[in-house]
C-alpha cells in the first residue's frame, strides 16, 4: 500500500530516542526525506545523511525546543535546504518523575511544558508564519497513555501529555480548510533503553522483567510495545490514511483501557 509519503519532507523531534528513531526509520522506508531534530549530535558538524533502499533519506539537525532562537534557526535552515515541511512529528519529551513536594519550585513542570507543549506550538507557529501552505500537510503529536490514566509521581509528565491532545484539536481545526490534518498518538508502555537498563540492574531478562512489572500485567498481551510498533502507527497517522482521523487520539496501549488490568479478575466462582 502506498502511503503517499515518497518525497515528503518530515520533521521528527526527539528523533534520536527510541520511538523517534523508529518513526524516522519507518518514514524513510516509505520514501520520505526525514529531518531528525534533536539536541543530541552524532557528528562534528551536527548533520548526517543516510540513504535507504526505498529512496528516502535521513538528515540530523540540531533543535532545542526550549530555546526560541534554536527553533527559528531550525525552521529557517530546513526551509532553505528543502523549501518545505510536509509532516511534523512532535515526539520530543523530558521525563522527571518525583513527588511534587520534592521539587525545587515548579522547575520540573516548566521543563516538561517547554519541551512538550510550548516548544511544539512555537515550532508550528514559526512554520505556519513562514509557509502558510504547510497547513496542508500533517502533524502528529506523540502523547501518552499517561495523558488519560494517572501515574505515580507524574505531576509534570501527565498534565503536559494531556495538553498535547488539546494541541492536536487546535491544529486539526486550523489545518482543515487547507486540507491538512493533525492526529495524536498515545502509546502505552514501550520498551526503551530505560527499561533495558532497569532489567539489567535487576539481573532480569526482558521476559522476566515483563512478568515482574505490574504495569505490563495491566495489558492484554503481557509485554511492552516495541518502538517500531509505535513508529508504524505514527507514520500511518502522518500519511494520507491519517486524514479521516484528524483530531483523534490513537491509543496504542495493548488494551490497558480494554480491561487488561482485569485479566485475573474472577467474575464467577466457577472461573
Amino acid at each position: 500500500m502506498d502511503l503517499g509519503l515518497k518525497g515528503k519532507v518530515a520533521v521528527v523531534t526527539g528523533g534520536q530516542g527510541a520511538i523517534g528513531s523508529a518513526t524516522a526509520n519507518c518514514l524513510a522506508g516509505e520514501g520520505a526525506l526525514v529531518i531528525i531534530a534533536d539536541k543530541l549530535r552524532s557528528t562534528s558538524d551536527g548533520e548526517e545523511r543516510a540513504h535507504v533502499v526505498s529512496g528516502g533519506a535521513k538528515y540530523l539537525r540540531y533543535l532545542d525546543l526550549a530555546d526560541e532562537l534554536s527553533i527559528e534557526s531550525f525552521v529557517d535552515g530546513v526551509l532553505q535546504d528543502f523549501q518545505t515541511i510536509d509532516v511534523i512529528v512532535n515526539n520530543a519529551a523530558v521525563f522527571d518523575f518525583r513527588p511534587i513536594e520534592e521539587w525545587d519550585g515548579m522547575q520540573p513542570l516548566e521543563n516538561h511544558f517547554r519541551v512538550g507543549l510550548l516548544g511544539p506550538a512555537r515550532l508550528i507557529q514559526e512554520l505556519w508564519r513562514r509557509l502558510p501552505r504547510s497547513k496542508s500537510g500533517s502533524i502528529v503529536n506523540v502523547s501518552s497513555v499517561a495523558g488519560h490514566i494517572g501515574e505515580p509521581d507524574a505531576f509534570a509528565y501527565t498534565p503536559v501529555k494531556a495538553a498535547q491532545i488539546g494541541l492536536t484539536l487546535s491544529c486539526a481545526i486550523e489545518m482543515a480548510p487547507y486540507g491538512g490534518w493533525a492526529v495524536a498518538v498515545s502509546p502505552g508502555h514501550t520498551w526503551t533503553p530505560v527499561h533495558e537498563e532497569r532489567a539489567r540492574i535487576e539481573g532480569l531478562s526482558r521476559a522476566e522483567y515483563e512478568r515482574s512489572s505490574p504495569n505490563i500485567g495491566s495489558t492484554l498481551f503481557g509485554r511492552f510495545l516495541e518502538p517500531s510498533e509505535v513508529g508504524e502507527i505514527i507514520v500511518m497517522a502522518a500519511s494520507r490514511l491519517g486524514k479521516p482521523l484528524s483530531g483523534q487520539d490513537l491509543r496504542a496501549t495493548f488494551g490497558i483501557e480494554a480491561g487488561g488490568f482485569n485479566l485475573s479478575y474472577r467474575t464467577h466462582p466457577g472461573n
